[in-house]
């Protein structure tokens, strides 16, 4: 341990000063200083306090750091378990730039930006919330050589023109790092991993004084396909940067030709520093992770639904009063109108269900060094890459409601109008419901195939439909419009309790399963 040659106490590493200090007497000292004070050398061995979570099975070392009272990873308020250890010392560390004080601000900025986040974020969470923790991170070496082509479109006035340009790539990247601890969530650690070569030093156990750290636990092999993807999804992106032709190019071929030419080696470890929140909701678990360096942030942001349903009011009405002033609505329209809500909600529903049962699944393991990873692996991680990295993206209202849905519904819903006040021919209207009424069925058919539950609001929506599609098809009450209105009303009150469960399913995926760490392997989370 790093003792204050003033007064004994001990001394932390102080992220202002990139220096030690000491809390009692205000002494500060040079790492190098330091290190030569308590004979100590980067490459050796040292010793850290062990704290493992008798909760979730986390585990994770402390220097200098009062006794921890709650677990970062699932949030427990248990006093951890508490136990010497000694570790290897990595070749490298990236000590912490950003302090405390500024992650919990760019935290409350992004909670300011997102006007319905749930507002318990804002009352519950404080600076002491997050912990400074060093994740260790494997790096990587990858190369990728070869040949392909790529399929471009480029929009000048009213035409689209499509080109075909060959590129070859010739790249070679150093430093491509990965999360090599089983505790830190890879879904939030990888987005903002990456930190510059730049910002590395030769490892001190005196950065680590008065932080926490992680173990590398992991096998170095099982991301060789990340670091192959990765290097091909950069080599791509250099080389459409250098091409500056206006054109937007699809790389899918290119990928699936040039990924199997890809090569990557281990060439060591680090640490990488993080800010960690975690914090309970019900049965599950939200996380804030900053990069200690840059400060890119992710942050799980649920939603407050009476929030959110108060701002949809505000919006619906100015709309029902502009498609009034404009088009004429018949009882029909109103109808399929509503059907077509009812289907788009659901559809949205569909999309996040399958989101989170990927999530909560896992991605498969990845092959062992003896079976060099397929194309198919390889290219999966690739699309995992390109979601990872747009995680870091800002999450403000137009965000989520690009994200729900809530805009491209609303443009979708008045230019539906628009069209459909132009339909004189009552047949239309009728195909119009029963094909959206079968697309609905099937929609609820191939969720029920994979096991899922079927939200109440969606059959009352789909009972609803197929009862108004029978009143206009059958005529039951001889073309009387109040039938009509009265099944659209229903409709839409459906629509309303499907929109509700679609905002529970985004609350859903906007957290975690409360992590066991004795059950589940390579980073990932299970339930």
């Amino acid at each position: 341990m790093y003792s204050c040659p003033g007064c004994g106490s001990m001394m932390t590493f102080d992220i202002a000063h990139q220096q030690l200090s000491c809390a009692q007497c205000g002494r500060s000292m040079d790492i190098a200083e330091a290190d030569g004070k308590e004979a100590r050398r980067a490459g050796n061995s040292f010793s850290m306090d062990l704290l493992t979570c008798p909760t979730c099975g986390a585990e994770i070392q402390a220097m200098n750091t009062a006794s921890a009272a709650f677990c970062s990873y699932c949030g427990s308020s248990v006093m951890l378990e508490r136990r010497d250890s000694e570790r290897e010392a990595p070749e490298t560390i990236a000590p912490f730039r950003v302090t405390r004080e500024q992650c919990f601000e760019k935290y409350r900025e992004k909670l300011r930006k997102s006007f319905c986040v749930d507002h318990r974020l804002k009352k519950s969470v404080t600076p002491e919330s997050f912990r400074g923790i060093y994740v260790p991170h494997y790096e990587y070496t990858a190369a990728v050589a070869g040949k392909a082509d790529l399929e471009g479109t480029e929009s000048k006035g009213n035409y689209t023109y499509y080109y075909k340009t060959s590129v070859r790539l010739n790249h070679r990247y150093e430093h491509i790092l990965h999360d090599a601890s089983r505790e830190m969530p890879d879904a939030m650690s990888e987005p903002i991993a990456q930190v510059e070569q730049k910002d590395f030093v030769n490892f001190s156990p005196a950065y680590l004084s008065g932080f926490y750290a992680d173990m590398p636990d992991t096998d170095t092999e099982k991301y060789l396909p990340f670091a192959k993807a990765e290097a091909v999804r950069r080599g791509l992106k250099d080389v459409i940067e250098d091409l500056k032709d206006g054109c937007t190019y699809s790389t899918a071929e290119a990928e699936k030709k040039l990924i199997p030419m890809a090569d990557a080696e281990c060439t060591g470890s680090t640490l990488v520093p993080f800010w960690f929140m975690s914090i309970r909701n019900g049965k599950r678990i939200l996380y804030a992770v900053q990069n200690g360096v840059t400060g890119e942030m992710v942050a799980d942001m649920p939603l407050d639904i009476p929030k959110f349903a108060l701002l949809a009011l505000i919006l619906t009405v100015p709309l029902y009063f502009l498609l009034n002033l404009f088009l004429t609505l018949r009882p029909e329209m109103v109808l399929v109108l509503a059907m077509g809500l009812a289907v788009l909600t659901q559809l949205l529903i569909h999309h996040h269900r399958t989101q989170i049962q990927a999530r909560e699944a896992g991605p498969e393991q990845m092959q062992g060094p003896e079976e060099e990873p397929d194309g198919d692996t390889l290219r999966e991680q690739l699309k995992q890459n390109r979601r990872l990295a747009s995680r870091s993206k800002g999450s403000g209202l137009l965000g989520i409601l690009a994200e729900l849905g809530g805009m491209g519904g609303v443009i979708l819903l008045v230019a539906a109008a628009f069209f459909m006040s132009m339909i004189n021919d009552v047949a239309v209207f009728h195909a119009l419901a029963a094909g959206l009424t079968c697309v609905m069925g099937f929609v609820l058919l191939s969720g029920r195939k994979k096991k899922v539950r079927t939200p109440a609001g969606s059959i009352l929506a789909f009972l609803v439909m197929l009862a108004g599609t029978l009143i206009l098809i059958l005529d039951v009450f001889h073309s009387a419009d109040m039938p009509v209105y009265v099944t659209a009303f229903l409709c839409l009150a459906a629509v309303v309790w499907e929109c509700v469960d679609l905002l529970i399913l985004h609350n859903r995926e906007c957290s975690n399963p409360l992590p066991q760490f004795t059950s589940h392997r390579g980073g990932e989370q299970h339930g």
